[in-house]
């Protein structure tokens, strides 16, 4: 049976009562008024189109249950669409898969060097605002696997949830970005990269220390540190390396920079992962 709304040029007729009788909800116990209705036909192009009669009418608290499962739907719907956009930043913004789950909810601080570095950066996460107006440095050294990376990326995460701009990369990622323009003309250029990386509200640097360390590279990292620092804008760096062998890696410039406004949060216990799988075993 074709819809009025399919009829070219019709306007929707108003429906004709043809009775009126007493509907019963058998889930909430009660009775409500429901009417036989029936649009009358319509003659369009020569053509006559009837259309079926139908009962109106519903118990209105079976109606009212319907509008809140499907509003809560919506409202489900809505979040989840948010989430996956956000999903989305977080993957332009080189947040690897794998750290997106991590949460300051989720790490496990168990001793009192965990306790205190999931303490700093969770405070720098939620007074973020203070410390892009500082330009303030969060440098979180030690073992590979004590969850540098989990909470360095729980405060990018927290960062951009709040509304500011982040990038998340290595150091051998910053350079390789820095000297793709000299092998690919499609790259954009290193300028155009320098000011990316010094213009977003927020840098993480993971892993600094695990490059070739050349006096060229240390350049080209010295122009990204520096640029932050004169832009007063907010880093996070972690590494395995002594502040020694970071000032050594980096250059006196850098780590002067580094140490204006930072703050060196210590990663001295053993490996978390190693720690699992052993429990796993």
């Amino acid at each position: 049976m074709m819809d009025v709304s399919d009829l070219p040029g019709a306007l929707a007729p108003t429906p004709e009562v043809i009775s009126e009788d007493q509907g019963f909800c058998e889930k909430h116990k009660h009775s409500f008024r429901k009417r036989l209705v029936r649009l009358p036909s319509r003659k369009v192009l020569g053509r006559e189109f009837a259309f079926p009669s139908r009962w109106e009418g519903e118990c209105e608290k079976c109606r009212e249950e319907w509008e809140t499962t499907h509003r809560e739907e919506a409202i489900a719907e809505k979040a989840r669409q948010a989430e996956q956009r956000m999903q989305e930043r977080f993957g332009r913004a080189g947040v690897p898969t794998r750290l997106r789950g991590r949460t300051f909810a989720n790490y496990e601080a168990l001793e009192p060097g965990q306790r205190h570095a999931l303490t700093a950066a969770r405070d720098f996460a939620e007074r973020f605002e203070e410390h892009l107006a500082l330009g303030s440095t969060l440098v979180l050294a030690g073992k590979t696997g004590t969850g540098k990376g989990h909470l360095a990326a729980a405060v990018c995460m927290t960062a951009m949830r709040a509304g500011h701009s982040a990038f998340f990369a290595t150091s051998r990622e910053i350079l390789l970005m820095l000297r793709a323009s000299w092998s690919d003309k499609e790259a954009p250029s290193e300028l155009d990269v320098l000011r990316h990386l010094v213009n977003v509200d927020l840098l993480v640097i993971d892993d600094i220390g695990v490059q070739f360390g050349t006096d060229a590279e240390r350049d080209q990292l010295f122009s990204v540190i520096d640029g932050r620092y004169r832009e007063q804008k907010p880093m996070i760096l972690t590494t395995n390396l002594s502040a020694a062998q970071l000032q050594a890696l980096i250059g006196e410039r850098s780590f002067s920079r580094l140490r204006e406004e930072g703050q060196w949060i210590p990663f001295e216990w053993a490996d978390w992962r190693a720690q699992r799988r052993a429990r796993e075993a």
